[in-house]
């Protein structure tokens, strides 16, 4: 990748103005409620071993084009049939503004147009590269108050008792209201309208649990449901390492009928070489 930085394109063809995006690629998410980014790495790491971080704190909002390896400060299409763009100078006072960007992050300035070469017929860059050269630091003090974490199963007392034991245990649970299944979401919508009975359509779903701690993140769901709609988990408690989740399918399982006290027993068993 080109690491000059300030304008990409020729004299002659560059703008200090129409600029689109500003754009981070790396592990940072930006927070949109509190203008600063984290790493997204290093909060996952937290969530796993069940400490406080930004994934369990309700009162930060995530910007809405964070994605795997990337973020935006600033996207021009983030309201639906609305674009506008920046001056330069606006985007560097956007950069300079967001709080705890890394001394030495390149961001990129990006239109949301280019020209091509006549010679080559490649696209050429039209993008301002801006490096953050001071810090501008900021310390959230983070809480578990998402209300989720505090909530009960009500329709399986097998899932409670799971619950509880793995609260015990040093784990922190995340109980859902229903379950989240996108199929089963569909249903229960088309029977709302049709029917009204909303809370029966919860019960028809069930409810579903993520928990996190020890360097695992599990999952479970009430009775002889799925978990976020893998058959998997009907049977089986769901359950993986840090750094090692990919999908729900892939997961280690326990038999989700053997007691609480031993599936916990299970999941904190020292682990074997695999």
């Amino acid at each position: 990748m080109n690491e000059k930085l300030g304008h990409q394109a020729p004299k002659r063809l560059r703008f200090n103005r129409y600029f689109n995006y500003i754009m981070i690629r790396g592990d940072l998410h930006y927070c949109v409620s509190h203008d600063f980014v984290y790493n997204e790495v290093e909060e996952e790491r937290k969530l796993y071993n069940a400490e406080p971080c930004y994934y369990t704190d309700a009162r930060y909002v995530s910007g809405k084009h964070n994605y795997y390896k990337d973020c935006h400060l600033f996207w021009s299409r983030s309201k639906w049939g609305v674009k506008y763009s920046l001056t330069l100078k606006t985007c560097m006072r956007i950069i300079r503004q967001c709080r705890n960007i890394p001394v030495g992050t390149i961001v990129d300035i990006k239109h949301d147009w280019y020209y091509t070469s006549k010679k080559s017929g490649r696209a050429i860059p039209m993008g301002y590269r801006f490096k953050v050269k001071k810090e501008n630091l900021f310390d959230p003090k983070y809480e578990i108050n998402m209300k989720s974490y505090s909530r009960d199963f009500h329709c399986c007392e097998r899932s409670q008792k799971l619950t509880e034991a793995l609260r015990a245990n040093g784990f922190i649970v995340s109980v859902s209201e229903g379950n989240p299944d996108f199929i089963m979401s569909m249903i229960n919508t088309a029977h709302e309208y049709c029917t009204g009975q909303r809370e029966a359509d919860k019960e028809a779903g069930g409810q579903i649990a993520t928990a996190y701690g020890h360097g695992m993140m599990i999952g479970f769901s009430s009775g002889d449901n799925t978990y976020r709609g893998y058959s998997y988990g009907v049977k089986s408690v769901l359950f993986d390492y840090f750094g090692e989740f990919n999908k729900w399918s892939q997961c280690y399982e326990i038999d989700k009928t053997l007691p609480a006290e031993e599936i916990v027993e299970i999941l904190l068993k020292p682990r074997d070489n695999d």
